[in-house]
């Protein structure tokens, strides 16, 4: 094996790898979506329930207000994470890397020139991909902070609606 070869074995593995590191994230995210939906649809139900019963209307309504904090981030976490998007393939395509046919007066591009220039080829996909992950793992994480949140954005409604109803010298809870 020449060193070009070991370059490129080693590229493929690389390449790979991001590609591995890219489906996990996809689990991931749709994991962490299907917990949102679940989350989402309870506290909608509650809220429904505790709304057609007439009592503590101020729960219900710091149960909508949780509903929707929740919808947005799921919504978000579909827009940044599981929307299709670009992933470079691991390789160029044979007319690309077709030796051209010697012209009069130049020399073609020899065996080793061509696997160089695919070696650089084959850098900038895996820096695409790897820089895809990168950010759909950012948002991924930036969902699973919000979602750690949502007791904090359940007690602040609470305490909205809380206070709201005693201006208003209703008893909403």
């Amino acid at each position: 094996m020449n060193h070009l070869e070991y370059i490129q074995q080693e590229a493929g593995k690389n390449w790979a790898f991001h590609m591995d590191n890219l489906e996990s994230l996809q689990r991931e995210s749709n994991t962490t979506l299907t917990f949102l939906y679940v989350v989402i649809s309870a506290s909608f139900s509650g809220a429904v329930k505790l709304f057609s019963g007439g009592h503590s209307v101020g729960l219900a309504l710091a149960l909508s207000i949780l509903c929707v904090y929740l919808a947005v981030l799921a919504a978000y976490l579909i827009f940044s994470c599981l929307m299709a998007r670009t992933v470079k393939s691991p390789a160029n395509e044979p007319k690309n890397l077709k030796i051209p046919p010697p012209e009069e007066g130049k020399n073609p591009y020899t065996s080793e020139q061509i696997q160089d220039f695919e070696l650089e080829n084959l850098q900038s996909r895996i820096e695409f991909n790897r820089n895809r992950n990168d950010k759909t793992a950012r948002h991924l994480n930036i969902v699973r902070v919000m979602i750690c949140a949502s007791p904090i954005i359940f007690l602040l409604a609470i305490a909205f609606f809380g206070a709201l109803s005693a201006l208003c010298g209703e008893n909403w809870f």
